[in-house]
């Protein structure tokens, strides 16, 4: 299968491919902005090292039938409409990334737009949650311990974060 990742400019889609491949592309672009489409190929055995924890803390095992996934990344500047089209038109599913500061932005619905009329089923990935207020960074732990972990300050933060979030895609985008 392939998988797009799509969003606004700077929210840190070409960021979260380096983690998964343990490599610094988005270090060496122009002014840290990506300006192609660029794609990885992940082995299965990559995935399931990548979702250890997550499956450890759900408990229950890993399971596929793939050999792996394709992912294009694709540019979020607004001057890149062309290839979100194309690589939005080329995938199976899509991760749709949202800087949780700012919300949805002129891109990301451009991009869910994109998405929609294609009917390519998509997952969001919310972005830099360790900016709410008072976060403690977990880098270690799935999502879900790590909030847990926070005080009380960081977890309202993002609640508020969060529900602005659905609110906009709920009324501004009608998903």
């Amino acid at each position: 299968p392939i998988c797009c990742v799509l969003g606004h400019v700077d929210t840190g889609k070409t960021k979260l491919l380096d983690k998964m491949r343990s490599t610094k592309v988005q270090d060496h672009e122009a002014g840290g902005i990506t300006q192609q489409i660029g794609a990885t190929f992940f082995p299965i055995s990559t995935i399931k090292a990548q979702t250890e924890a997550l499956y450890k803390a759900l408990k229950k095992p890993f399971q596929a039938k793939i050999p792996g996934l394709l992912v294009i990344d694709t540019p979020g500047h607004e001057s890149f409409t062309n290839l979100r089209a194309r690589g939005s038109g080329l995938c199976d599913i899509a991760i749709l990334v949202i800087d949780i500061m700012h919300g949805l932005e002129p891109q990301t619905i451009e991009s869910i737009h994109l998405l929609k009329s294609r009917k390519t089923p998509f997952i969001i990935a919310l972005n830099k949650i360790d900016r709410c207020y008072k976060w403690e960074a977990h880098p270690e732990l799935p999502i879900r311990q790590s909030l847990s972990q926070q005080p009380e300050e960081a977890k309202t933060d993002f609640e508020t974060k969060l529900k602005d979030i659905v609110t906009a895609l709920t009324v501004d985008v009608g998903s």
